[in-house]
């Protein structure tokens, strides 16, 4: 059963299982930071981490271009702090980032770690380290969108959830038009990138990435996977980029399996 709450910096989060755990994990969603939702958390791996004895907390946070990549960071780094001291309360906790959304947990790691709350363990689903591909040349529509395609799309007032996925072709527009680091608020492709000196202090790890990931490089995965001492690199073969839309294929539920018996 899922019950969602807002904390007292307005974001929402959904909670599946109960907050009187003290085991939690803590899923950030994918989208390229500009559209996506909390509520795209597969049903079979909300059940695998419930049957490991895990709540899962599914938190929204703030969306480009309407915010900065800097502050969606800041927001989603209170977002925490408030679920860690109202609910996770020093408990064992993991965090799990799709997509974009592992990319702002890798950024959300280092940035618990200098406060003494690092995560127990990263589960790291075709995340990214830095923001370099971001103007590399990419095809990821067969059609070309237009910019009377995304009029009346809200790009001011701060959105920080988008469960219709209304925002998808506006993302898209924005990689065509090589528009993402003016959406994200960044000055040159290095700006917020984790070196590998960083991962190395990294906690546990479990990641997995298509091999013909067609958005993001399918490198970062594996550089990911090699900067961080415990870590669990598990690839998969000619699947798409956000291959959990496919959870009941095979090779889908072997990561899966993987993931379940790697758990704490």
């Amino acid at each position: 059963m899922k019950k969602t709450m807002t904390l007292a910096n307005q974001a929402s989060y959904d909670l599946y299982g109960s907050t009187q755990n003290d085991k939690f994990i803590l899923y950030l969603h994918g989208g390229g930071l500009v559209y996506g939702s909390k509520n795209d958390l597969p049903s079979d791996l909300i059940d695998r981490f419930l049957k490991k004895g895990y709540s899962v907390l599914a938190l929204d946070y703030r969306l480009a271009p309407n915010s900065s990549l800097a502050e969606i960071i800041d927001d989603l780094e209170t977002s925490v702090e408030l679920l860690y001291n109202t609910i996770i309360k020093g408990g064992h906790f993991g965090i799990c980032g799709r997509s974009a959304g592992a990319f702002l947990m890798l950024q959300l790691t280092k940035r618990l770690k200098e406060k003494n709350q690092t995560p127990d363990f990263l589960v790291n689903f075709y995340g990214y380290t830095n923001l370099k591909f971001i103007n590399e040349e990419r095809t990821l529509l067969p059609q070309k969108i237009s910019s009377k395609q995304i009029e009346g799309t809200e790009l001011k007032k701060p959105i920080w959830d988008d469960p219709l996925m209304s925002r998808y072709l506006l993302y898209h527009y924005a990689v065509q038009q090589n528009l993402l680091p003016s959406f994200y608020g960044v000055d040159f492709p290095g700006e917020f990138a984790l070196s590998k000196e960083i991962l190395h202090s990294f906690p546990k790890t479990f990641s997995s990435a298509s091999s013909t990931d067609e958005e993001i490089p399918f490198r970062y995965s594996k550089m990911i996977g090699r900067s961080i001492p415990d870590s669990l690199f598990v690839p998969v073969y000619y699947l798409p980029h956000d291959y959990l839309k496919e959870s009941n294929k095979s090779e889908v539920q072997v990561v899966l399996d993987k993931l379940t018996n790697w758990l704490p």
